[in-house]
């Protein structure tokens, strides 16, 4: 089984993992619990092998949230490799700020995203929750002067709950171009042929549109 940042290297370009920034999400009520398999540095090994925030939309279900200790090996495995050297090597302070959160977006293939602490204990988001990921953009995400965690993280929002078919049959779950909204293939590098496109705001399929060339 890849480990948790073998899946982070599988979102960044090659083989997609995310990573969301977030305050001790093992605080809230609803999350994988403590020791899910997504996270299991022990087991997995934390093999990190990309290096970058992720720099395009996700959409798909949650599948495991990382404690606090699974958290602080991901980061010493990282900067270990020579990665992850955006933030500082303090361990507890990133298992504080920084909430890895793992996203399956399509069959056999997950991502790891990193979001704000409180913006993640706001949302109190639940295993199976249908979500998007989104890089920082817009006028109200400026960058944070001072703030060395800002840079790797991005956005998070519920789309729908679990076992909310109705719901989210009005989405597609997959990994989409910031730009224009065009789906990619599963390593985030290539338009995927004959795949949609999202309309950037909504989240949603366009209707009648055109396929990727």
């Amino acid at each position: 089984m890849p480990s948790p940042v073998q899946r982070i290297a599988r979102q960044q370009f090659g083989g997609l993992r995310l990573t969301v920034l977030a305050f001790a999400l093992a605080m809230l009520s609803g999350l994988a619990p403590a020791g899910a398999s997504p996270f299991d540095c022990h087991a997995n090994r934390c093999g990190i092998v990309i290096d970058a925030p992720v720099k395009d939309f996700v959409i798909g279900t949650i599948d495991g949230v990382a404690t606090p200790p699974q958290s602080e090996a991901l980061l010493a495995q990282a900067q270990a490799a020579g990665l992850w050297h955006l933030f500082p090597a303090r361990q507890t302070i990133f298992a504080q700020k920084i909430q890895p959160i793992s996203i399956s977006f399509a069959p056999g293939h997950s991502i790891t995203v990193l979001a704000g602490a409180a913006e993640v204990q706001m949302l109190r988001l639940r295993t199976g929750d249908l979500i998007r990921f989104a890089p920082h953009r817009g006028l109200h995400e400026k960058p944070r002067p001072n703030d060395p965690y800002w840079v790797g993280i991005g956005c998070v929002a519920p789309l729908c709950a679990p076992g909310d078919t109705l719901c989210a049959s009005g989405f597609h779950a997959g990994l989409y171009r910031l730009s224009d909204g065009a789906e990619l293939d599963n390593s985030g590098q290539h338009a995927l042929p004959g795949g949609i496109r999202i309309d950037t705001m909504s989240m949603r399929p366009k209707p009648d549109q055109n396929q990727n060339e």
